[in-house]
């Protein structure tokens, strides 16, 4: 399903586990690993604004001060293409390194134009509070046009997927994209909903096995109660399912508006979740 997969690397833990995720993800395909460092224009720009004042046009010498920085950030983003091109080839699979300077998820998105997915860690190098998920992140599954898979606090197989429905537009493609991983898979795949009312609950499960019956995909299907994000997070983790799909923005008119929960279900799991735009 995957032929060309779009990392972002910044070094931190979340950056790796999303390496991580793409060399699992790369290999029944020999999909192509492209290696992205982008450098945030806000750090370069930052010592040039602390500098400005009365004597800006005086010719405060700040060149020097941006370029040593730039140098730094420079080689601090070889080092991360470099070991990761090293665990890309020691896996058997073709990488590919692109450098990039901007914002963040602004250059993420730009690049990721020609790729059938993106993978980025939960939290960036600069830290975010435990139970919280970057910015860039945040920005990311909101904006892409494409799957972004959020890389799990846990290393995954991607051998038990599920996926949450509420019945949306969105929510329909993200479970489209999930029979087709696991049919690309030979895997069976779990279907989400949860639903106050019984009967509305069944009629969803059932336009999501409508989806899901041109493909050849054993589904299972699950309805739930209580609260949306704690339901699934409990069942994800009961289940031991190790990847979630779930669409970015819920259906007019849907029973639950899933994509407003989209973030709040990366918060609540330990998986890999791919949130479908």
């Amino acid at each position: 399903m995957f032929t060309r997969l779009l990392v972002g690397l910044d070094g931190s833990p979340g950056a790796q586990a999303a390496l991580d995720a793409a060399l699992t993800l790369a290999h029944p395909a020999q999909a192509t690993i492209v290696l992205a460092a982008v450098t945030d224009i806000r750090l370069l720009e930052a010592p040039l604004l602390e500098s400005a004042g009365p004597l800006w046009t005086e010719g405060v010498p700040v060149a020097p001060v941006a370029s040593d920085l730039r140098a730094a950030l420079d080689e601090r983003a070889r080092t991360f293409l470099a070991e990761g091109t090293d665990r890309v080839a020691a896996a058997g699979l073709a990488a590919e390194t692109v450098r990039a300077v901007g914002l963040v998820d602004e250059e993420l998105l730009r690049l990721a134009e020609d790729a059938d997915a993106l993978l980025v860690g939960r939290r960036g190098d600069v830290h975010t509070m435990p139970g919280k998920i970057g910015t860039v992140t945040a920005h990311l599954i909101k904006r892409a046009r494409l799957p972004v898979i959020v890389a799990g606090d846990r290393s995954s197989t991607f051998e038990r997927p599920a996926v949450a429905f509420d019945g949306g537009e969105t929510s329909a493609a993200a479970l489209v994209t999930a029979c087709r991983f696991a049919a690309g898979r030979h895997l069976s795949l779990d279907i989400l909903h949860v639903a106050e009312e019984p009967a509305t609950g069944a009629a969803i499960l059932e336009k999501a096995r409508g989806i899901a019956a041109p493909y050849p995909v054993t589904v299972r299907t699950h309805a739930l109660g209580g609260d949306i994000v704690e339901s699934v997070a409990d069942w994800v983790a009961r289940s031991g399912a190790d990847l979630l799909v779930a669409g970015a923005h819920g259906g007019r008119g849907t029973p639950w508006p899933l994509g407003s929960h989209a973030e709040k279900l990366i918060r609540a799991t330990v998986v890999p979740v791919m949130i479908h735009r």
